[in-house]
C-alpha cells in the first residue's frame, strides 16, 4: 500500500528486511521533505520581500511624479515672476501685494528662488554670463551680481540664476 502526499511517498512493505532500515528510509524522506519545505519557504519569503520592495519603489515613484507634475505650469509662471520683478525695480510698488501672494502660493507648491549673491559660483545652480574684476581675494569665484533670478522646484533646479562672478586680480 502506498500513501501519496505532495511528493512524500511512504511505503508499507511487509517484506522489509529490518525495521531499522525502514526507519532510516523514513528519516531520509523526512529530511528531503524538510529541505523542500525550507526551499519553498525561502522562495515565498524572497517573493514577499520583492513585492514589498516593488511597492516601496512604486510609492517613491508616485511621490516623485506628484512633486514634479506641475513642473511645466511652474515654468510658465516664472516669466510672470520676472515681469513682476521688473515692474518692482521700475518703481511700481502697487503690484507688491499681488506679487507676494503669488510667491506665497508658488512656495507652498515647492518653488523656491535661488538667491546666490555672495555664494561661491556653482554650475549646477548658476549660469555665468560674465566676470567682474575685483581686488578682494574673498570675492574670487563668488556671485557678485544676479542678472536673472533662478528657481528650484522641490530642490531641483528648473532655471539656473544668470549671474556675474567675481575674478580676483592681484595688483
Amino acid at each position: 500500500m502506498q500513501e501519496k502526499n505532495d511528493d512524500i511517498v511512504i511505503e508499507d512493505d511487509p517484506d522489509s528486511t529490518a525495521p531499522a532500515e525502514a526507519q532510516h528510509k523514513l528519516r531520509e524522506k523526512l529530511k528531503q521533505a524538510e529541505a523542500k519545505a525550507k526551499e519553498y519557504l525561502d522562495g515565498w519569503q524572497r517573493s514577499q520581500a520583492d513585492f514589498v520592495n516593488l511597492r516601496k519603489r512604486d510609492e517613491e515613484a508616485k511621490v516623485e511624479f506628484i512633486k514634479f507634475a506641475n513642473l511645466s505650469f511652474m515654468e510658465e509662471l516664472i516669466p510672470v515672476l520676472d515681469s513682476f520683478n521688473i515692474a518692482k525695480s521700475g518703481g511700481h510698488k502697487d503690484f507688491e501685494p499681488l506679487y507676494n501672494q503669488l510667491v506665497k502660493v508658488l512656495k507652498a507648491n515647492g518653488l523656491e528662488e535661488i538667491s546666490p549673491i555672495g555664494e561661491i559660483f556653482s554650475p549646477h545652480e548658476h549660469e555665468a554670463l560674465g566676470m567682474i574684476p575685483t581686488d578682494k581675494h574673498g570675492e574670487d569665484h563668488k556671485v557678485l551680481e544676479v542678472l536673472q533670478k533662478g528657481y528650484k522646484l522641490n530642490g531641483r533646479v528648473i532655471r539656473p540664476a544668470k549671474v556675474k562672478v567675481g575674478e580676483f586680480i592681484s595688483n
